[in-house]
């Protein structure tokens, strides 16, 4: 009898023994099994796009070369050329003055008029005798002749060759102020010189711009405001000797000269 009362509990281990290894054989996937048969089983080939067409993954490019480090590790990066400013329209590049010696007292141009001339055109003759200098008026204009003698034509002439005589007179106070003998109180005194002859070319300036616009009223008021720049040197020299004095003398003249022949314009 023992057994038989053991035959229920042999046939329940024998059913749980046989569940069990049902239960593994369905658990193992079926792609492992396809593994193990063959461990250099290639990959399952990707699905075709639905529209038919085969996509082709691009062709990678070499890399671009790199130039090699330099041997002290630095790594120099080029910059970009800074712009250059472009060329001025009027085509003139400007250039650092360059420093002329200093011209000795000996060497400065002279206040001296050219010559008279010996057979003046009669229309200029009548205009400079209208003046209070008419042998200054003559040698003022004569290097200016050029045909016309009405007073417009005769006045610019005129103020013309003050201004050069007045850039001949800042030429030789520079030449005394840059000498070795000079006084730091005569330095002083030329240099205010040098400001009332600045100030007087000015007042020609303004002078002949008004002329242009036939503006006689401006032009006296100019020309007298140029002799009185004249004056104030003279102020300056008072009690000294210096040829700058010539200089004074001969420009109040010839602006003299232009204010009467200012006066003949109708």
């Amino acid at each position: 009898m023992a057994p038989l009362n053991h035959m229920p509990l042999l046939f329940s281990l024998f059913s749980l023994i046989l569940f069990a290894s049902a239960a593994n054989a369905i658990c193992v996937p079926r792609n492992l099994t396809a593994a193990a048969e063959s461990p250099f089983a290639s990959p399952s080939p990707a699905p075709m796009p639905s529209d038919g067409h085969i996509s082709v993954a691009p062709i990678s490019q070499p890399p671009e070369s790199v130039a090699p480090m330099p041997s002290d590790g630095h790594i120099s990066i080029s910059q970009p050329p800074e712009s250059t400013a472009p060329t001025p329209s009027y085509g003139h590049v400007s250039a650092a003055p360059v420093s002329q010696p200093p011209v000795s007292a000996s060497q400065a141009p002279s206040n001296s008029l050219p010559q008279i001339p010996t057979h003046a055109d009669p229309a200029i003759e009548k205009i400079c005798k209208s003046t209070d200098y008419p042998d200054v008026c003559l040698a003022a204009v004569t290097p200016f002749l050029n045909g016309k003698t009405d007073p417009e034509s005769v006045l610019g002439m005129a103020i013309q060759a003050s201004i050069d005589l007045t850039n001949i007179a800042v030429a030789k106070a520079t030449a005394i102020a840059t000498s070795a003998a000079i006084t730091p109180q005569m330095a002083s005194i030329l240099g205010d010189c040098k400001d009332s002859y600045n100030d007087a070319l000015d007042n020609y300036k303004s002078a002949m711009d008004a002329l242009g616009a036939s503006d006689v009223g401006t032009v006296n008021s100019m020309l007298s405001a140029a002799i009185t720049d004249f004056s104030d040197c003279d102020d300056e020299l008072n009690g000294l000797e210096s040829p700058l004095l010539e200089f004074d003398g001969t420009l109040t003249k010839m602006t003299s000269n232009c204010l009467a022949i200012a006066s003949l314009i109708q």
